[in-house]
């Protein structure tokens, strides 16, 4: 980590450190294979950061989990004490320790508080080296990472392969970045708790996703993983407002391949219009074998078609030499795109992608990512299709087209964020997709998608606009009705989580009436 990243660390008043690189609120990694209890010994993390115990008494019981926010401590936790720019993770150390902590990382001890700590000159450095160490111990023993990034569809990327790795025939399960831990924090988080000894059944591989607001950051978290597999999901204008050019985003997400072997595999998207490009990204770094996804004739993992089926979608595939149907339990056709490249994946793993292909059929219900439910909120009975984890051009406009079948009465969107000068043109065209779903209600959050909506003279009746997501709450309690659908949507910044919320607290003091399907993409 960076002096400049170690400071670009803001805190909240409970001590939750968040990683401004992404803007997504990073904790700890849960670690180790699934059904699984991997432990770090006191001695090993004294040695993988070169800290020194205070009063040279480490814990009696392995380190199970990290965490970087004292409130997510429990049994079995490392609280990592991180500086911040308006607080000091040191100040929550008690609080760790009342939540269950068994230790904490620290660069000054506080012996008022009974709590192990281990003392070291740099809290971030140290935690970058145990990352770096522990994933050197994993590979060692034969254990295998697999990079993923992209502008869009990481994180759904990495939450299919990792059901997959926990599903497929010949397969130790996974160890999987829980959310988005993709910047500087959430990385060494993942590779601080890998399994480094072989079990009776090999070693579980990490899936690691990695993603960046400025070029060279990638390149850095590469170094660090050193995947084996390189995924790159395609190159959208998400990051617009970081970057001059789409040509520049490539390049930076091309960064994944710098702390690869020679021996390595990339994965990457054939339809993308930069692939010449990212291929020979990954020649240049001496990566030889490459494997493509796509609706591309020349796809090695090929989509042929995909029907809309009750439980989600139909799937008719290549893969390889061998034509594949399954059922993918996500409903939006973008999901199906992204199962080409998790599938892609699993045969460079050396696992059946035929196989596996089927185990796919239950893949649905994904937080924030469409997940749909029904309960009551305002007294009323209502379906939330909640797709508020996160938005960008790209995947704003699959959502809103896969809408069709689901006709939401209401709609809940808010600012699509760091588009740059693209942001204006990306926000107005989402009105024709809009319009197109004839909703009774549109709430919008933020500027941008107040003058979209207020440039449409047919919209006028229904548009409405919240300054905040707390107002956001306001109007849909005042319009909602009996029986309606609410879609809710937007970038992660701007707030439109904070509506799902509210609505998804009103379905738990009710009671949950069912939960059902996913549509979303990602």
């Amino acid at each position: 980590m960076t002096p400049k990243q170690a400071h670009d660390i803001t805190r909240d008043n409970a001590g939750n450190a968040i990683g401004q690189a992404t803007g997504n609120v990073k904790t700890a990694t849960d670690a180790g294979p699934a059904g699984t209890s991997y432990q770090l010994s006191a001695d090993l993390l004294a040695t993988r950061t070169t800290g020194q115990w205070h009063d040279g008494t480490g814990p009696a019981t392995g380190i199970t989990s990290i965490e970087i926010d004292s409130r997510k401590c429990c049994a079995g936790s490392l609280f990592i004490a991180l500086p911040g720019a308006t607080a000091d993770g040191h100040e929550f150390i008690g609080a760790a320790a009342r939540n269950g902590a068994v230790a904490a990382l620290v660069t000054k001890p506080d012996a008022n508080i009974a709590l192990p700590q281990l003392v070291v000159t740099d809290v971030a450095v140290a935690l970058d080296a145990l990352g770096t160490e522990t994933r050197t111990a994993h590979a060692a023993a034969g254990g295998q990472l697999v990079g993923i990034t992209g502008s869009v569809g990481k994180t759904g990327s990495k939450e299919m392969l990792a059901h997959l790795l926990c599903r497929t025939p010949g397969s130790t399960g996974c160890v999987a970045s829980r959310a988005s831990f993709n910047n500087h924090l959430g990385v060494p988080l993942t590779l601080s708790l890998l399994p480094d000894a072989r079990s009776d059944t090999g070693v579980a591989p990490a899936v690691q996703e990695m993603g960046m607001n400025a070029a060279g950051e990638i390149s850095q978290l590469s170094r660090m993983a050193r995947p084996d597999v390189a995924v790159i999901t395609c190159i959208a204008d998400s990051h617009a407002g970081f970057f001059s050019s789409l040509a520049d985003i490539a390049a930076a997400k091309a960064e994944i391949f710098d702390g690869m072997s020679p021996d390595g595999i990339a994965i990457l998207n054939r339809d993308d219009k930069f692939f010449d490009d990212l291929a020979a990204r990954a020649h240049a770094a001496g990566i030889t074998r490459i494997k493509t996804f796509g609706t591309h004739e020349q796809a090695d993992y090929r989509l042929v078609s995909t029907t809309a089926v009750a439980a989600g979608q139909q799937i008719t595939a290549r893969l390889g030499d061998r034509d594949v149907e399954f059922i993918l339990g996500m409903r939006s056709a973008h999901w199906a795109q992204n199962a080409m490249a998790v599938l892609a994946t699993i045969d460079a793993l050396g696992l059946d992608a035929a196989e596996s292909a089927q185990n796919l059929h239950d893949f649905n219900d994904l937080p924030g990512r469409g997940a749909m439910s029904t309960g009551r909120f305002a007294k009323l009975g209502i379906t939330l299709i909640d797709d508020s984890y996160n938005a960008g051009p790209r995947s704003m406009q699959a959502a809103l087209a896969s809408l069709h079948s689901a006709a939401p009465q209401i709609l809940v969107l808010s600012d699509m964020l760091e588009l740059g000068d693209a942001s204006a043109a990306a926000h107005t065209a989402l009105a024709p997709p809009i319009l197109a779903l004839r909703p009774r209600v549109v709430i919008t959050i933020g500027d941008e998608m107040a003058r979209m909506a207020s440039n449409l003279p047919c919209l006028a009746a229904s548009h409405h606009h919240a300054d905040t997501p707390a107002a956001a709450i306001s109007i849909l309690h005042k319009l909602v009705c009996d029986g309606d659908t609410i879609f809710i949507k937007g970038s992660l910044g701007s707030g439109a989580w904070r509506v799902a919320r509210a609505v998804l607290d009103a379905f738990s003091e009710a009671g949950p009436e069912t939960a059902g399907d996913t549509i979303s993409a990602t």
